[in-house]
């Protein structure tokens, strides 16, 4: 998955780097929402980008793939691991013990967030520099044969 993206604002290593989010970003909440289509997030610096670079940011599919799977799926096998728990006591206990585990589930992600947030690759990098500021133009203006 890759986006392009104008640096706001750099902070030592880091960029801030402002997009137009696509369809496929979904809603997994991996950066911050501006409004309905604008997104700001925080990025490793790599290139040595400045504020109002355009920059290309990437993130592997595979990656895109097993966060989702992981946010997904495993709330969904404790649900239903806990929904054939209940059932073995019961209707009533099938549905406790589905939305029981599947809550425990969402908290156990929860608590190990920082440890995702620390894994590289889960969070997009930025892979090239599209468009400077011209900003190495002579103080003189351009030479135009005058």
């Amino acid at each position: 998955m890759r986006q392009t993206g104008k640096v706001i604002e750099t902070k030592g290593k880091k960029a801030i780097v402002r997009f137009v989010r696509s369809d496929a970003c979904g809603h997994c909440n991996a950066c911050f929402h501006l409004g309905s289509n604008e997104a700001d997030i925080d990025i490793d610096n790599v290139l040595g980008a400045k504020a109002g670079d355009m920059v290309g940011i990437e993130m592997h599919g595979k990656s895109v793939l097993r966060a989702s799977l992981i946010l997904y799926g495993i709330p969904l096998i404790a649900l239903l691991v806990g929904a054939y728990l209940g059932s073995l006591q019961g209707d009533l206990y099938a549905a406790l013990g589905g939305v029981l585990f599947a809550a425990g589930a969402f908290f156990i992600l929860r608590a190990l967030e920082p440890k995702f947030s620390r894994m590289t690759e889960f969070k997009p990098r930025m892979v090239e520099i599209l468009d400077q500021p011209e900003a190495s133009e002579p103080e003189g203006g351009t030479n135009d044969g005058e």
